[in-house]
């Protein structure tokens, strides 16, 4: 199984910076949005640069520090998420890990600025080590401009090309993860995984309601069902359009796989890491396809008249179904 090197960026504009500052550097009392986070081990938790004050203080200072203009709506803060694949890093040592932080931070220090990162913070109280980073998106030319100095999807693209460059030196075991320029289109999206993941585990609960819905003379059996099948359908009413989009995305993995099934078998070692990647990520679609294959099969269980009603987006009533 290939590993990856990690990272995700994402842009922050003034009103959202707060609770990341309060997330990144633990300064909330509870964390009920987050179960993985181990109040306990948060004393491991360590930095690379320690915030010299609130992230939104500390931003603003910067920008008016090197004269940079700024706008009600500008970004005024990169969000960076730096890990590696679960298995590969769990597996290291705790001053291999640091190294491998350490290795990560030099990349973007070097990158876009030492003076522009507010914070660098190496989360060890939840599941997995990663690292928060912060920083100010000032460019060489010392403007405010996330647009300018990110570069857009193709600056984007170069970003995760040296990125993986940079870490594969001194790690040479990582693959550079898959690409939106070799799949020529974007991925499906975490939001599908999960929705069909949520609906998956209740499947022989929505089966049983389905065939209680048959039943005669059992209003309360009825009844209940329906109650059930209201509460999942908005979300099993998307799946055949899912469905028809994960099929499509397969077709286009399969299409740009260079490899045959008897490398995949292993009956040739060679595996280049754009096959590698591009077969992993169809493994893991087709299991999507899988379950969204069965959800599909409960909502053609269904009466006609229900999944009509399930298709245009209402919930069933008891008038439906006697």
């Amino acid at each position: 199984m290939a590993s990856f090197a990690i990272l995700r960026i994402e842009k922050r504009k003034l009103g959202s910076v707060t609770p990341i500052n309060n997330h990144h550097e633990r300064l909330k009392e509870k964390y009920k949005s987050n179960e993985d986070i181990d109040p306990e081990r948060t004393h491991l938790n360590y930095h690379l640069v320690e915030p010299e004050g609130k992230y939104r203080q500390k931003a603003l200072e910067r920008i008016e520090e090197v004269g940079a203009k700024r706008r009600k709506d500008s970004v005024i803060m990169q969000d960076v998420l730096i890990t590696a694949s679960p298995d590969w890093i769990d597996a290291k040592s705790y001053e291999e890990q640091v190294e491998y932080f350490d290795h990560a931070f030099d990349f973007i220090a070097n990158r876009y600025g030492r003076d522009n990162i507010l914070s660098a913070v190496v989360h060890m109280d939840e599941a997995h080590p990663h690292m928060h980073m912060v920083f100010v998106p000032i460019t060489p030319e010392g403007k405010l401009s996330s647009k300018i100095l990110m570069g857009g999807p193709k600056g984007m693209e170069k970003l995760q090309d040296d990125f993986h460059e940079h870490m594969v030196r001194k790690y040479p075991d990582l693959t550079r993860g898959i690409s939106k320029k070799i799949t020529k289109r974007r991925h499906i999206s975490p939001q599908m995984y999960k929705q069909a993941a949520a609906l998956y585990e209740h499947y022989d609960q929505i089966l049983d309601a389905i065939n209680a819905i048959g039943m005669i003379g059992n209003a309360k059996a009825k009844e209940e069902a329906i109650e059930l099948l209201g509460r999942y359908a908005p979300d099993l009413a998307k799946i055949q359009s899912q469905l028809d989009s994960t099929q499509e995305y397969i077709k286009v993995l399969e299409g740009r796989l260079s490899c045959s099934d008897a490398v995949i078998e292993g009956k040739n070692a060679e595996l280049n890491a754009k096959d590698l990647a591009l077969y992993e990520e169809r493994s893991k679609v087709m299991q999507l396809e899988y379950k969204q294959k069965k959800l599909v099969g409960l909502l053609n269980m269904l009466p006609k008249e229900i999944q009509d009603e399930l298709r245009q987006g209402k919930k069933p009533k008891e008038r439906d179904v006697r």
